[in-house]
């Protein structure tokens, strides 16, 4: 007997379901968390693209030893620069020495 009248207790009572309106405004609400979500993760994905190609290269190459030496030298345009010439003579040298 209980479990009927369990059942027609609730049957008598009203059903508290929200109304289309309340489940639209919902849906849109979170829709727009949704798209603003979106929106922000985007921003953050191009701003990390970008700045790191907008910013100078800190890392200057700085000229050798080898090139800032050369540079003062005074040099005939047929001479090759210093560095090379000097691979040049190490090469000749290490013929020579192979040779004896």
């Amino acid at each position: 007997m209980e479990y009927n009248e369990l059942i027609e207790k609730i049957q008598h009572q009203p059903v508290d379901t929200p109304d289309t309106d309340a489940i639209l405004a919902g849906m849109r609400r979170k829709m727009h968390r949704s798209r603003q979500r979106q929106a922000l993760v985007a921003a953050a994905c191009l701003l990390l693209a970008i700045v790191p190609l907008s910013l100078p290269v800190a890392d200057t190459p700085k000229p050798t030893l080898a090139e800032t030496v050369s540079a003062t030298l005074p040099s005939s345009p047929n001479d090759l620069p210093a560095p090379l010439a000097g691979y040049r003579n190490s090469l000749r040298n290490h013929q020579i020495h192979t040779a004896i």
